[in-house]
């Protein structure tokens, strides 16, 4: 909701600021309009887009400024920055494969194990090795797969928050280091777009070898419309940021499912094998 917002202030203040007051008041009396709230709740402190109008009421150029509101006043971007349902049934599918691996575990801890540990003392038997194995090393084993799940959950998360373009996302730990690079990449490429129209001279300067950034001052120094190019790289970007996105969820899901897998398998292996012992022993 805080792109519907964020256009509506931009496009009312395209029309409404005056000589009358300055491009940094004409925000802030928007953005208190009880007319705002019909275009979703406040804008996030920590949101791309508090940043962005934070940049514009900043800017000491009062016609740049207006410029700046002009550019994104034409951007259409509360399409382009919805969370895909895909995501939130990836999260929701590894949430329940966490949450069956914990009672499976829970269940063979407390019930089967034990069970069958008594029932060998009862025949004087000798307990079998994956049986003893079990018991000695579960814990290291529901660590690791613990470990890896936990990595794999909150790996989702962090993809599905940048979605939600709260600022500095892009420098966490493990948006960094564990998410592909074509993702992080796009999403970069994607604020560069978005930033552009309220770069300072240092930041443009810091970002002279940036192709994007100088396919868009080429842009803005022609007679093409700066906003129509914006949207259709933003477009661009957001489609191979949801790409990448989606093939990174879906290889964790399938390394989750195997992992998930192959620990029952073990459990499994564990509870029958002191079966078919006990019915030889019976």
């Amino acid at each position: 909701m805080a792109w519907e917002r964020f256009g509506y202030i931009c496009r009312k203040a395209s029309v409404d600021c005056n000589d009358k007051e300055s491009v940094s008041e004409c925000l802030n009396r928007i953005g208190n309009e009880k007319s705002c709230d019909l275009y979703g709740e406040k804008i996030g402190a920590n949101s791309w887009p508090n940043k962005i109008l934070k940049g514009i009421k900043d800017n000491q150029d009062e016609d740049d400024a207006k410029k700046s509101i002009e550019i994104y006043s034409g951007l259409d971007l509360s399409r382009q920055f919805e969370e895909p349902m895909s995501f939130k049934r990836v999260i929701a599918y590894l949430s329940y494969v966490t949450f069956i691996f914990y009672i499976v575990v829970a269940i063979y801890q407390l019930k089967v194990a034990p069970a069958f540990i008594e029932a060998f003392e009862n025949f004087e038997l000798s307990i079998p090795s994956h049986l003893l194995f079990y018991q000695d090393y579960w814990g290291y084993l529901v660590l690791l797969v613990s470990i890896l799940l936990i990595t794999a959950l909150l790996m989702g998360f962090q993809i599905k928050r940048l979605f939600r373009f709260d600022v500095g996302i892009e420098n966490s730990l493990i948006i960094k280091y564990l998410v592909f690079n074509n993702v992080r990449n796009s999403y970069l490429r994607v604020i560069d777009i978005l930033e552009f129209p309220i770069f300072c001279a240092q930041k443009l300067k810091d970002k002279k070898n940036n192709p994007m950034i100088c396919h868009l001052l080429a842009i803005k120094s022609s007679k093409m419309s700066t906003s129509a190019e914006m949207q259709e790289l933003i477009e661009i970007e957001m489609r191979l940021l949801l790409e990448s996105c989606e093939k990174q969820l879906k290889l964790v899901s399938v390394v989750v499912a195997l992992i998930v897998v192959l620990a029952i398998f073990f459990f499994l292996v564990s509870a029958y094998s002191p079966i078919f012992i006990l019915g030889e022993a019976v």
